[in-house]
């Protein structure tokens, strides 16, 4: 499916929250056409990979509805090529740390000197203004600043690390496709492009409206674990069972918390939801219950039962999970370069359908001849670009 069939991402942000919203784009239909420098290779952490590398099947460079162009913006002849691909784009985003995107002649006054409707994108940890506009910084930074990170974990405890990229992802990625959208939507009514400041820690810190808001109407400062979503009460919390395994249970209305006690056999517990004395107590024998059995036991247990209860999967339990595999959340795929593959499914969903990998990017650059023969290029201004080091 492609549902916004016919408009064109040039992305030059290939790190963190770029790939991100690169691939929602890509899922919606978009044309996204990668371009990097000539001769960078894909960024990528190998250490963080414990398969032997040619099993890696470059992991860090994956990426599925898109297109990889390589370029050297520092030609003439570059440049030239850039423009003319510009034009027939429809938004832009780049990565590139505040002013950079400017130095290399690829910011945003030249892009709309360029295409004056162009939605322009910049993608950057901490905004492009304001006292840290120019500080080095990755994901946990801006969780950190976003109060999100002091918030995670247990009362009396450390803050703790998440494991998922949430400033990255869940804040700049989407945050980022939001902005492109609006913006897109914006100029198709007024034919006005735009200039998005897409800021991670901004996007980080409204994801946490949870407490801010709650903060900003008491003057009461939360503290970790002493809110409902940090593990206050024991009925939103998670709890170890007979074989080491986990379950979560979150039943913060009544009719909930009733069917969990009743499913733990503790009847007795059921007028203790909202003793904040006893919270201890309910919690050591809600425990005390999940110890009692296998944590598959408990999910059978609570099979049919409305008590906002769900198992913990480990990264490989949830790519087996039931749910997720029947909403199409990890599909089987033929890769152009390692053939059949096991990938991430699009979040999206339109009309019971949702959006499959089309193209992939197997190699930096790859589809560099066939971008330019689109934008009019013939096979021997090709060739001289290709012997002059403008592409790859």
């Amino acid at each position: 499916m492609a549902l916004l069939s016919g408009l064109r991402l040039i992305d030059m942000a290939w790190f963190g929250p770029g790939p991100f919203c690169a691939r929602i784009l890509g899922d919606l239909g978009f044309d996204v056409i990668k371009v990097t420098a000539v001769g960078e290779q894909p960024r990528r952490a190998p250490m963080l990979f414990h398969q032997e590398p040619q099993s890696r099947i470059d992991a860090g460079y994956r990426h599925a509805n898109a297109r990889s162009m390589q370029l050297d913006l520092k030609s003439d002849a570059g440049r030239d090529v850039f423009a003319r691909l510009l034009a027939t784009a429809d938004a832009l985003q780049e990565g590139f740390r505040p002013g950079a995107a400017d130095r290399i002649g690829v910011g945003y006054e030249r892009a709309r000197e360029l295409k004056p409707d162009i939605v322009y994108a910049s993608l950057t940890g901490y905004g492009q203004t304001g006292p840290y506009r120019d500080r080095a910084g990755h994901d946990l930074n801006y969780l950190a600043v976003a109060g999100i990170i002091e918030m995670n974990g247990r009362a009396g405890g450390p803050p703790t690390v998440p494991a998922a990229v949430l400033g990255d992802y869940a804040a700049g990625g989407m945050s980022a496709a939001v902005h492109i959208l609006g913006a897109l939507l914006r100029r198709a009514q007024t034919g006005a492009g735009a200039y998005c400041d897409v800021s991670m820690t901004d996007a980080a810190f409204a994801l946490n409206a949870l407490v801010v808001d709650e903060h900003l109407a008491t003057s009461i400062e939360p503290r970790r674990g002493e809110t409902l979503t940090s593990g206050y009460w024991p009925w939103y919390d998670v709890y170890e069972t007979a074989d080491g395994g986990w379950v979560s249970v979150a039943a913060i209305e009544p009719q909930f918390y009733r069917a969990l006690c009743t499913a733990l056999g503790r009847d007795d517990l059921h007028d203790r939801q909202w003793d904040t004395a006893g919270r201890e107590r309910t919690r050591a024998e809600f425990a005390a219950a999940f110890r009692s059995r296998t944590r598959d036991a408990w999910v059978d247990a609570f099979d049919g039962v409305d008590a906002c209860f769900a198992p913990v999967n480990s990264t490989a339990g949830a790519v087996g999970d039931p749910q997720l595999r029947a909403r199409g959340m990890i599909v089987d795929v033929q890769h152009p370069a390692h053939g059949a593959v096991r990938a991430l499914g699009s979040m999206l969903r339109f009309d019971g359908e949702s959006p499959r990998p089309e193209r992939w990017i197997s190699a930096p650059g790859e589809h560099t001849e066939d971008v330019l023969r689109e934008l009019g290029y013939d096979p021997g201004e090709i060739a001289d670009m290709r012997a002059a080091g403008v592409i790859n």
